[in-house]
């Protein structure tokens, strides 16, 4: 009797949200209504067109492109897909990074989980997101790696760990930025929590929205290969 009261106040509140605030793709904006979907947020024509996820090693090539092998602080590299600026699938980026849509990041991390298993890109010992200024997610009112990690975790069971970098500088946009501009800005950003911490041996997979030219990251996996770590990775959600 319980378990039918449940269903039946579930499926009011269904009702009265799509009254009060209908769900439409965030993609192409049609009506996608309360239907089960592979993702709750894009119709199943947009997700027929999804973009394909790029291999492996063409993410990788990214780092290895712009760095020299001893400021490369990368060893592997993946991405759900590719994006271009013009690329109507870089809305959901946006959804999550700039109008706060949380989901998008829990579930697009979910599929970026399901592609790191696919790849056998799960043995580390914790997910790192890329972390943000304290005011930048004052302004936002969350970090949307956190939120990917969430959905890789989901599947992976990898940890999460927040604690362990920070971001000691508020730094401009890299959006507009050019290459050698983007490394100038990110320099020196990051650091450890606790500063005497000891990652001898240890593996870790980074995780940010979007990789452009890399340097977030690698500014980022540079610090924890200064304090021992072993192995570190990226993932993100897409490379553009």
């Amino acid at each position: 009797m319980l378990q039918k009261v449940k269903l039946l106040s579930k499926s009011i509140s269904t009702s009265i949200l799509e009254i009060v605030a209908p769900r439409h793709c965030e993609i192409c904006d049609d009506y996608i209504g309360t239907k089960p979907r592979q993702f709750e947020f894009i119709c199943d024509k947009c997700v027929a067109m999804f973009p394909i996820a790029p291999p492996p090693t063409e993410v990788y090539n990214r780092f290895i492109t712009n760095f020299k092998p001893n400021n490369l602080a990368i060893d592997k590299a993946i991405a759900l897909m590719s994006l271009s600026e013009d690329d109507k699938f870089i809305k959901i980026i946006y959804s999550l990074k700039y109008d706060g849509f949380r989901r998008v990041g829990i579930e697009l991390g979910r599929e970026l989980g399901r592609f790191l298993i696919k790849n056998n890109m799960t043995d580390y010992d914790f997910l790192v997101p890329i972390p943000i200024h304290h005011a930048r997610k004052r302004e936002r009112g969350f970090n949307q790696s956190e939120f990917i990690c969430k959905g890789i975790n989901l599947v992976t069971h990898i940890p999460i760990n927040t604690k362990l970098l920070k971001r000691t500088k508020y730094t401009q946009s890299q959006t507009l930025l050019t290459k050698e501009e983007r490394k100038t800005n990110i320099q020196n950003v990051f650091s450890l929590f606790i500063p005497s911490t000891k990652l001898d041996g240890m593996t870790f997979l980074l995780v940010d929205d979007v990789l452009t030219t890399g340097s977030t990251i690698n500014s980022a996996g540079s610090v924890l290969k200064n304090h021992g770590a072993k192995n570190v990775a990226s993932a993100t959600l897409a490379i553009a």
